[in-house]
């Protein structure tokens, strides 16, 4: 059989029965249990007092606590936490200008880790190299969330971000992930607040070629209306950190708060926090704290009211994409993308290379050296 473990606290009561039941002296009593004198009359004490109690260690918690936080300021704190889900620092944020002599951040974390409010969040696998545009609308990040079930079927959030303020244009709800609702989400975006001057998104929105630089559907149309696309590495989130980050948050704040027994009254709920709380109320840490409208403005550039027709200089030398996405040029095949067929390409000579320019946007630079009849280039 294994040993039995005796209490500690019936190793006092069998003390306290050593002197009142058995009449030993007290100095015998505690020798016998390796107590000192003082210990031995603080649990007799003790026992006089509450026979009926089992003698266990009392906690060394003060009765009062003078600088204790005020129940109002707790009741504060953990409001801002059931309504928004932000974490201690959000929260000394948002509250600093209604409460006076707010404790500091620490304070408000351990109010939320009291109270079980507190979930920590993973660390990061490794150190990522941060960038951030200097000035609004100069970088705009959209991506397709990761679906979830809206009454009994698949959602996909599509969300448009800009780079500098952080300010979040669209989390609109879409029934699929193609190019063409994408490209509507981002038409209504444009309309609203303006163009930016580069569009980073998913490799998925280009043209999957593994060899050369060609263009899909999707970046023709920037193009057109003078926007630079761009695109991470394949299979690297890291580029779109941001948006990464923002998904996150959707999942943490917004997705266990808004309705989902129909799809326009989650579409609501979400345009309501992004409207209402993200863009205005909720502070920003990589913007010391302040909300991003705070840091945001309207673009310069009006989208126009259809997407503009081609215009190459005077004199160019033009080729029409074929349905298999390629053109010739003295006797020379060079790959342009699937997403431009029919449309007119221009090519030119420079510094012993050819370039491909579609509107003005060139995206192809073949050296004259690696011309080779016969192959698609």
């Amino acid at each position: 059989m294994p040993w039995k473990v005796v209490p500690v606290s019936e190793i006092r009561l069998a003390f306290v029965h050593q002197v009142r039941s058995l009449r030993s002296p007290v100095a015998a009593a505690c020798r016998l249990f390796g107590i000192s004198r003082k210990t031995g009359y603080k649990w007799l004490a003790r026992h006089a007092l509450a026979s009926d109690r089992p003698l266990v260690n009392l906690s060394t918690r003060p009765r009062l606590s003078p600088r204790r936080t005020s129940d109002d300021l707790e009741l504060a704190v953990l409001k801002v936490r059931d309504l928004f889900g932000w974490g201690p620092r959000k929260i000394h944020a948002f509250l600093r200008t209604t409460h006076p002599g707010l404790p500091s951040v620490r304070t408000i974390a351990n109010i939320l880790s009291r109270h079980q409010r507190v979930h920590p969040l993973p660390a990061p696998p490794h150190t990522c190299l941060r960038f951030e545009r200097a000035h609004a609308n100069e970088l705009w990040q959209c991506d397709f969330k990761g679906w979830l079930e809206i009454n009994r079927q698949r959602i996909y959030p599509f969300t448009v971000l800009d780079d500098h303020s952080r300010f979040l244009f669209a989390v609109e709800p879409c029934l699929d992930q193609t190019m063409l609702t994408a490209w509507n989400a981002l038409w209504r975006v444009f309309g609203a607040v303006g163009l930016p001057n580069e569009l980073l998104c998913d490799h998925a929105f280009g043209d999957h070629n593994p060899r050369v630089r060609t263009l899909s559907w999707f970046e023709a149309r920037l193009i057109r209306l003078g926007i630079r696309p761009c695109h991470g590495r394949p299979y690297h989130p890291q580029t779109q950190g941001k948006l990464e980050r923002l998904h996150g948050t959707l999942e943490r704040e917004v997705w266990p708060r808004v309705r989902r027994d129909r799809l326009d009254h989650f579409a609501a709920d979400v345009t309501h926090w992004r409207t209402n709380v993200y863009n205005v109320l909720r502070p920003h840490e990589a913007l010391n704290d302040q909300p991003p409208l705070t840091h945001w403005q309207p673009s310069s550039r009006s989208r126009p009211s259809s997407l503009p027709e081609l215009s190459y200089p005077p004199h160019a030398t033009l080729r029409r994409v074929s349905s298999g996405g390629d053109i010739s040029w003295h006797n020379y095949r060079f790959l342009v993308g699937a997403g431009l067929t029919g449309e007119l390409v221009q090519i030119s000579e420079q510094d012993h290379d050819i370039i491909l320019t579609y509107a003005n946007y060139p995206f192809r630079r073949i050296p004259l050296s690696s011309l080779s009849k016969g192959t698609i280039l």
